[in-house]
């Protein structure tokens, strides 16, 4: 059985405390049916994709929400802000947020992984390399 993934399309901030995270519209549907929606907390890395997967628990089943590399600028402000991080599972027929689902732990998991991953070969010179270019205000945090 392959892994379900549902793809970020976009973020945008709300206000100074969170931003949203926007799926395709027609994945909005397949959500429809769903009751049980519990954030897993991981943040992990597909290094082959280049994307940043947090996992969430959907009807009792393991799936993820891929963030792909276009995003990862948005995520470093959403990291250095630190605001909380929503996934947005359902819109009105204008196309703002309905229903949502916090992203618990998103910031520290995702800090964590990017500390792991600065000048760490094991993922991908390239993609040490692209965590560093597109987490550079996270990464600067860090060391201060």
């Amino acid at each position: 059985m392959s892994q379900v993934s549902y793809i970020i399309e976009r973020i945008e901030p709300k206000n100074k405390l969170m931003a949203l995270c926007f799926l395709a519209d027609q994945v909005y549907e397949q959500l429809a049916d769903t009751h049980e929606i519990r954030p897993v907390e991981r943040v992990l890395m597909d290094s082959d994709h280049k994307q940043l997967i947090y996992v969430i628990e959907i009807n009792g089943q393991w799936q993820y929400i891929r963030f792909p590399l276009p995003l990862w600028k948005s995520i470093d402000q959403v990291l250095v802000g630190e605001q909380d991080l929503f996934l947005v599972l359902s819109v009105t027929e204008d196309g703002l947020p309905y229903r949502s689902v916090p992203l618990k732990r998103f910031h520290e998991e995702c800090v964590e992984l990017i500390r792991n991953m600065r000048g760490n070969a094991n993922y991908g010179e390239d993609v040490a390399d692209l965590v560093e270019e597109h987490f550079a205000q996270t990464i600067n945090a860090l060391l201060s």
